[in-house]
């Protein structure tokens, strides 16, 4: 029998959300692999040469996730010279529509995810938990959403959205209208909590992120209140480094770092380095790495921190 009257031990939750509350990895590189496929298929290129093209374009930027990947590929670009109509219904449909395809069978949380938060939710209802990630703002919470996880989050902070590009010669948009209206109308999905945009310089490990939402939830100061913070990331230098810094407590969620090489070599391929050693974190037997103060060997470890 539930008992919602039951006190948190904790004032406010926040987690990360790649790797944390799923196998971001593994969904990316699928997703992703299905796309650069498809794309060199309908222009008569390889995987290979694509993959190198997206590594441009992803540097610059400045993040992986970028949603309008296809219709700046150079070799795109020369396959369809001015001719963005064609571009669009031909290799950017057919690319996106592999992704999504793909994304079906690998968008999925953490085996115990769903039901931990529906746990909390049971016996702490008012407890607030938030999302901080380094995403884009949409595409955070287009995962959350298809994840099926955005109902159990009071607020939502990312990264700005990405720009829309246009052809040079003419400057048309190079996105299908459809696909312009929803990132133009910033869809949130139905949520209807707090999203916080924040700047790029606030991305971690840097603390002005963390920092930002311990200061709309008023638990900044004095410092003896973020002893009432739980922060959740699998990262131990991009994560755990930032709480510790300012006092939170923090768990590291190891179960978040037991890769697969053969998917990692793979997401090398397309994905500057600096990407990959800020979307990845390689578990090593580094003594200077930031301890955590608790570690979860499942995100169901979650509720034995919370007394449920």
């Amino acid at each position: 029998m539930s008992n919602n009257n039951k006190k948190s031990p904790y004032k406010l939750i926040v987690t990360d959300i790649d790797n944390t509350v799923f196998d971001w990895v593994n969904y990316y590189v699928t997703s992703f692999n299905a796309l650069l496929d498809t794309v060199a298929g309908v222009i008569g290129s390889t995987r290979e040469i694509l993959a190198g093209e997206a590594r441009d374009v992803f540097t610059t930027h400045g993040s992986i996730e970028y949603p309008f990947l296809a219709q700046e590929l150079r070799s795109v670009n020369q396959f369809y010279g001015n001719d963005i109509d064609s571009m669009l219904s031909e290799a950017v449909f057919k690319g996106r529509e592999a992704f999504m395809k793909a994304a079906q069978s690998v968008l999925k949380p953490y085996t115990e995810v769903h039901g931990t938060f529906a746990e909390i939710r049971r016996h702490y209802p008012d407890l607030p938990i938030v999302a901080l990630t380094d995403a884009p703002r949409y595409v955070a919470m287009w995962k959350l959403n298809k994840l099926g996880l955005l109902e159990f989050f009071d607020a939502v902070y990312g990264l700005a959205d990405p720009r829309v590009p246009t052809c040079e010669l003419n400057r048309r948009v190079k996105v299908d209208p459809e696909i312009l209206l929803k990132h133009l109308q910033q869809s949130n999905f139905g949520f209807k909590g707090k999203i916080r945009i924040l700047p790029d310089d606030y991305e971690k490990p840097g603390v002005r992120g963390l920092k930002t939402v311990l200061m709309d939830y008023e638990l900044d100061e004095p410092v003896e209140q973020r002893q009432g913070v739980l922060w959740i990331g699998d990262n131990l230098r991009k994560d755990i480094g930032l709480g510790n810094r300012l006092g939170v407590r923090s768990a590291w969620a190891e179960y978040g770092t037991r890769l697969d090489p053969g998917t990692l070599a793979s997401l090398a391929l397309f994905s500057p380095i600096q990407n990959v050693q800020k979307n990845v974190y390689i578990k090593s037997d580094d003594p200077s790495a930031p301890k955590p103060s608790v570690v979860f060997a499942t995100f169901s470890d979650l509720l034995k921190e919370l007394s449920l």
